[in-house]
């Protein structure tokens, strides 16, 4: 069976054989957001989202970062939107090329400062490249759960580590970002990752920061059958707005909500 960092390391290369940058514009996406039981802190506000996998031999490697607001009217009233803008030249092009090294590139307190004046300001990722790794979303679920509705939040855990990481905890947050497929050069097999499927288990919480342990599943569109991929590590929810309705960059449309079950 081929390791996880072997297959991402293939899904990188076969990317890059593209003839040409093949991109894309994307449209707005559903966004849709669930919550179970009561959030136990308040999450109104912009936030920076920053994960690891981690790999034997004391490796790893920073996930795609990503920006999410959060609209929060009560514990059970709450509406998360990801941000599909570009990051600051100073920290896309620091994370891009620390993923090339055995240690997963981290955000400096300056990348924080910066991210806090600018997050607002940033322009929307309108042009897809393929061979970046870019991906096009097509729809993105969140849920949120406090711990006494874990078990109809998160009903099969994949991963028997997730129930370990469960006990103790504040709350957790799953994220499902699907995929739409991108245009590929003729006669090319690229494998496209087509979900991203994470679970963030909140176990540390101050005014500024968020931390616990991520569980993120991807699938890509392998040769007849989809290729998973499993990655796990520490990850860490920057505060970088405070507000009962952070607004989003312009071209975003608010989120709608599905109703909480009873």
């Amino acid at each position: 069976m081929r390791s996880a960092t072997s297959v991402i390391a293939r899904l990188a290369t076969a990317s890059c054989l593209i003839a040409g940058a093949a991109t894309a514009t994307p449209s707005d996406f559903a966004q849709a957001t669930r919550v179970e039981g009561k959030v136990p802190v308040s999450l109104a506000g912009a936030w920076f989202l920053y994960a690891q996998a981690e790999f034997p031999g004391g490796k790893s490697r920073a996930l795609a970062p990503e920006l999410l607001t959060v609209s929060q009217k009560s514990d059970r009233d709450v509406a998360l939107h990801l941000l599909d803008v570009q990051l600051p030249k100073s920290i896309a092009e620091p994370y891009k090329a620390g993923n090339k090294q055995p240690k997963a590139w981290e955000p400096t307190p300056d990348d924080i400062a910066l991210l806090r004046t600018q997050w607002s300001k940033l322009p929307p990722a309108t042009n897809k490249d393929l061979h970046a790794n870019d991906v096009v979303y097509d729809r993105v679920e969140f849920t949120l759960a406090s711990p006494e509705k874990y078990a109809e939040a998160f009903p099969a855990a994949a991963d028997p580590g997730i129930d370990e990481a469960l006990k103790g905890s504040l709350f957790a947050l799953e994220v499902v970002e699907k995929y739409r497929p991108q245009p590929i050069a003729p006669g090319e097999n690229v494998a496209q990752v087509m979900e991203r499927k994470s679970l963030y288990v909140v176990r540390s919480k101050s005014d500024s920061v968020l931390e616990g342990k991520q569980f993120t599943g991807y699938v890509a569109a392998g040769p007849g059958v989809p290729i998973p991929i499993a990655l796990n590590g520490p990850f860490k929810l920057y505060r970088l707005a405070k507000g009962a309705g952070a607004s989003a960059p312009a071209k975003s449309k608010p989120t709608p909500r599905r109703p909480a079950r009873r």
